[in-house]
């Protein structure tokens, strides 16, 4: 357990030890009870939350309100058993309220919009529900420039709609801490006790490059990211600058690819980035992903042209 101030609290969760990443979460201690910054995973409450909170001398039912950053897994999977625990009220942004209520629609819509391109065996869908738990309904959607109102601090939202469609960040302006959870993601993060880095996973260049220069002016002492340790601002305006870096890099990558070939394939370009561009373990959802958005800005730019014919499962039928 750390302390950036005397009310903010960083919780180290199990995350590290059973799926090779590390995952920060952090509360706040208001008037009114803690305030937790995301859930984790379905397991993270009984284990993480609750031994982290009781080394601070609290408790798991103090938690009053719990604010999702965005409709990831490791992020909202414990929303349905802190209900269970503590019956905190929920506030996410409204971009993602449905992605967050209903965990079929996620897994369709964030892994599965191009079958033809990457498809989750049953195995993977088992495991993926197992990380997501029992949904639960959003209490309060937030949008950009809303507040949240602890007691002790007023907590600005920041939509940057960059990592994910409604993603947000969350300005504790008096004591200049940035929580940026997954939003900042220079050349990605690099698993434990392997070769392999999960690469950046943004949906829309330009709304992610429009985010982190955001997130690069505005005024904070720290930076506090999920999936990594802290950083001040110089450290964090060079992990920005990197992030921006790999988007130019993996446009340009975009670009000579699609002039290589006459035509491409998504499934072939994902393979591509997450094999050259880095070692990113060739087709997954994040490089499938960021290939999808970079395509994207090609036929949004007049470079390319969409072409749509039978699919290889249905010529298959």
């Amino acid at each position: 357990m750390k302390r950036f101030a005397d009310d903010w609290i960083q919780i180290r969760t199990e995350y590290l030890e059973e799926h090779g990443l590390p995952l920060y979460l952090n509360a706040i201690v208001g008037e009114r009870g803690v305030v937790l910054l995301d859930s984790g995973v379905a397991t993270t409450p009984d284990t993480s939350i609750a031994r982290e909170l009781t080394d601070a001398g609290l408790r798991i039912a103090d938690i009053a309100l719990v604010v999702n950053s965005h409709a990831h897994p490791d992020h909202m999977g414990g929303n349905g058993r802190l209900r269970a625990i503590a019956d905190p009220q929920f506030a996410a942004p409204a971009a993602e309220a449905t992605w967050l209520e209903d965990n079929d629609r996620l897994i369709r819509e964030l892994w599965e919009p191009n079958p033809e391109a990457y498809r989750l065996d049953d195995g993977d869908k088992a495991d993926i529900a197992g990380l997501l738990g029992d949904r639960v309904r959003i209490d309060r959607l937030l949008r950009d420039g809303d507040r949240i109102d602890v007691g002790t601090a007023s907590l600005a939202v920041v939509t940057t709609s960059g990592h994910s469609p409604g993603h947000i960040a969350i300005h504790d302006e008096e004591r200049r801490i940035l929580f940026t959870f997954d939003d900042v993601q220079g050349d990605g993060v690099p698993f434990a006790r392997s070769d392999l880095w999960l690469a950046p996973l943004y949906h829309d260049v330009d709304r992610y490059l429009h985010g982190l220069r955001r997130l690069a002016g505005l005024d904070f002492d720290l930076m506090v990211p999920a999936h990594g340790e802290h950083m001040d601002r110089p450290a964090a305006q060079r992990r920005i600058e990197d992030s921006i870096a790999f988007v130019d890099r993996a446009d340009a990558f975009v670009a000579e690819f699609v002039d290589e070939h006459a035509e491409t394939g998504l499934a072939q370009l994902a393979d591509a980035m997450g094999t050259r561009l880095g070692p990113y373990g060739g087709v997954n959802l994040q490089t499938m992903s960021i290939a999808k958005a970079h395509l994207d800005r090609q036929v949004r730019s007049g470079r390319l042209a969409p072409v749509w014919r039978r699919s290889t499962a249905e010529e298959a039928r």
